[in-house]
């Protein structure tokens, strides 16, 4: 049990250390004046987590509703490991990009003068991309066309400015070394926020492909 726990939880860092350094190429790019390449190469990090196998919680709630209760502590285990790779990457740049001209605020929850309900909307929209994206790399069987489904629909979410959590947390750990006005308790509730948008609406979009008629949240056999 300790293996399989410590297993979701080094492949849950994992996931996050790609997703920060795809959320790195974003901001590089945006910086420079390049916010669509920026969206076409933040989606280099869930690639790679689609070909390593790694345990992302954006990829992997949406499947909740269809495997037992331990998949369930699975994904709490994965985000928290999630988070863990996101802020090292995040503080990591932090230390040796300093130079970024990106308005960080715009993540925060009240950002650019944002709601809460902004922020949760614009996390459902990032369930669901990134469910999307997932679920085409499982089903489509050419190899090219997999990855420029992946690209297409992350791409599309950064584009859209959806609250991906993972991602956040990069930029939160970003914008704790370089921005004056760094609130984290707003951070930290916009964290929050966005995590149950991004299940939210990867799980409805579950939902709306297989119908309720669900195998899951069934104990698991002994």
């Amino acid at each position: 049990m300790f293996k399989e726990i410590l297993k979701s939880f080094r492949l849950g860092i994992l996931a996050g250390l790609l997703i920060g350094i795809g959320g790195a190429i974003n901001l590089q790019l945006s910086s420079i004046g390049h916010p669509i390449l920026g969206g076409v190469f933040f989606s280099l990090g869930l690639m790679c987590v689609c070909i390593f196998g790694a345990n992302l919680f954006t990829g992997k709630v949406g499947y909740v509703l269809a495997n037992d209760r331990k998949y369930l502590l699975d994904i709490f285990i994965m985000m928290f490991g999630n988070i863990v790779g996101a802020l090292i990457v995040g503080y990591i740049a932090a230390l040796i990009i300093p130079d970024w001209s990106v308005a960080l605020e715009a993540k925060l929850l009240y950002g650019e003068g944002s709601a809460w309900y902004s922020c949760l909307l614009r996390a459902i929209g990032a369930g669901v991309f990134v469910y999307i994206a997932v679920e085409c790399f499982k089903r489509i069987e050419n190899y090219p066309a997999k990855l420029v489904m992946v690209m297409l629909s992350i791409a599309t979410m950064v584009l859209l400015g959806c609250n991906h959590s993972i991602a956040n947390v990069f930029y939160f750990a970003y914008a704790h070394l370089h921005n004056a006005n760094y609130d984290f308790w707003n951070a930290a509730l916009s964290l929050l926020v966005a995590i149950i948008g991004n299940a939210v609406g990867s799980i409805m979009l579950y939902l709306l492909q297989y119908g309720l008629i669900l195998p899951a949240m069934q104990k698991p056999k002994a």
